[in-house]
């Protein structure tokens, strides 16, 4: 169900940018086609997306959730101290990551819908509100959370970017 699901999202977003709704500015999300690839993604068997859920998201960092913090200087500071707990953990081990082969990903916490595409599209890359794991963050400045992506993970955060219709996910340039 989670990739019929997909499909209706992209063609509710290849609609949207049709003439007559640009003109009469209509809302996607109050589609037919939007509410139903919403109510098949809470239909869809969670136990497919349990793989990723859980990796990349070392419970001694758990953060409180990003979206709970109103202002850029909370989440600015939330984001600072799982980069500082990550730092001390990996402190004295011979531990190296080749950030060269990633890619960097945008995460618009503002812009966010929270609508759960992302999640299924991902296989639990990102989570409900469409934020990535928190094993992955680097910094959170001007709005805006950076987080690295490991190459495997690559294909699996473009899923979820490409079923996100308010583009709070993107790749940096």
């Amino acid at each position: 169900m989670g990739p019929q699901a997909g499909q209706l999202i992209r063609r509710t977003l290849m609609e949207r940018n049709g003439l007559w709704n640009r003109i009469f500015r209509r809302n996607y999300t109050d589609t037919l086609l939007w509410r139903k690839a919403t109510e098949m993604y809470r239909q869809a068997d969670l136990s497919s997306i349990a793989p990723l859920e859980a990796q990349l998201r070392t419970p001694s960092l758990r953060p409180t959730l990003l979206g709970e913090a109103r202002m850029a200087t909370d989440r600015q500071e939330l984001v600072r101290s799982v980069v500082v707990r990550r730092s001390e953990l990996v402190r004295g081990q011979d531990y190296f990551v080749d950030g060269s082969e990633g890619k960097l990903l945008l995460y618009a916490p503002e812009e966010n819908l929270a609508d759960g595409a992302a999640k299924h599209a991902s296989n639990g890359f990102f989570d409900v509100d469409n934020v990535p794991p928190w094993d992955t963050w680097v910094v959170f400045s001007h709005g805006i959370l950076l987080s690295w992506v490991p190459p495997q993970l690559i294909g699996l955060a473009q899923s979820g970017i490409e079923v996100n219709p308010e583009c709070c996910v993107r790749w940096l340039d």
